[in-house]
């Protein structure tokens, strides 16, 4: 593969690697709530890099990015999963942080951005895991530490977090099968060759109904749908509660003028002053368990609308180790 394939396959790998760590969020702003957890969170998570458990602080940038993804967040969570020894992660939102600062204007980041990328390249801890096109079989999924590998990238050199690495893979009717292995830190590269999955004994094959369909399957629909129903129930209780503490907001507030002076709506009495501190903390209240509500019933529509249909093949989850693992490395 010549250098110009390998780094468009790496910009792939790259950009992958982004929107898994640093999740979009669903709204289009970030709320005021939002954005305060977030701050607090990237300023722990500073106080953490100060005092090298960089572990600690990755996972609070990494909330923080979660609730409201500014660039500089992003730069942060780089440099510390870098620290950490994540080099994957970290070169992947390098390249990230770099596009988003060119996008917006913001020449001096972008050359940081861009020049800790590079420094990265060079140290990288590359997987490939290599599937023969007659082993490809129909269905076939491949994950490495939970994350889906596309079909396109396979027999492709992916950067990976150098450290203890999962491979899975899974087909329809086919025994599933896990290896593991470590990464060593690179520059590195691991080849991973999958043999043939074995396929399932007669007995394990999922039940079908009169009908010839996936009775598994069914179940595994109908359990998803109930639990969508369930958190949008759950959401519109919230719903419920977060206008009777508005409502309670509002009459407490409406109290507590009749203690003040209508010349002077902060002259109150000991009493005025209590009704007003409860009716900001029931509003405070009702504008958390709302947006809580919002969120849940939001939810519980889109775990209903995906659920699978009926006849949909029962992915199955049991362990396997039914093919070859072959490992090769090249330093």
């Amino acid at each position: 593969m010549n250098a110009r394939a390998m780094t468009r396959r790496l910009g792939t790998g790259a950009r992958l690697l982004a929107a898994l760590l640093v999740s979009p969020s669903l709204a289009a702003e970030p709320s005021s709530t939002q954005r305060a957890a977030a701050e607090a969170l990237f300023q722990r998570g500073t106080e953490l890099m100060d005092a090298e458990r960089y572990k600690e602080a990755c996972e609070k940038f990494q909330a923080s990015a979660e609730l409201d993804s500014t660039l500089g967040t992003v730069l942060y969570l780089a440099d510390c999963y870098d620290r950490a020894g994540q080099t994957a992660s970290a070169w992947a939102l390098f390249q990230e942080a770099g596009q988003k600062a060119r996008r917006t204007g913001q020449s001096d980041r972008e050359r940081i951005a861009r020049e800790r990328a590079d420094d990265l390249k060079g140290r990288l801890s590359l997987l490939e895991l290599r599937v023969a096109r007659e082993r490809v079989v129909p269905g076939l999924e491949l994950t490495v530490n939970g994350v889906a590998v596309p079909r396109a990238s396979l027999n492709t050199p992916l950067p990976v977090d150098p450290g203890a690495t999962r491979i899975e893979a899974r087909a329809p009717n086919k025994k599933p099968w896990v290896g593991t292995l470590t990464m060593p830190a690179g520059p590195v590269t691991r080849v991973v060759e999958l043999g043939v999955l074995e396929d399932l004994p007669p007995s394990a094959a999922p039940a079908k109904n009169a009908e010839g369909r996936d009775t598994d399957a069914e179940h595994g629909s109908s359990t998803q749908k109930t639990l969508g129903y369930v958190t949008g129930a759950a959401g519109i209780a919230a719903l419920v509660a977060g206008g009777v503490f508005a409502y309670r907001a509002y009459d407490l507030n409406r109290r507590s003028k009749s203690e003040c002076r209508s010349e002077d709506p902060n002259a109150c009495t000991p009493s005025g002053v209590e009704l007003r501190e409860d009716a900001k903390q029931s509003a405070a209240l009702s504008t958390i368990i709302t947006a809580g509500g919002v969120g849940l019933v939001a939810g519980g529509v889109v775990i209903v609308l995906t659920a699978p249909p009926k006849s949909a093949t029962r992915e199955r989850t049991g362990k396997g180790f039914g093919a070859g693992l072959s490992v090769r490395g090249t330093f």
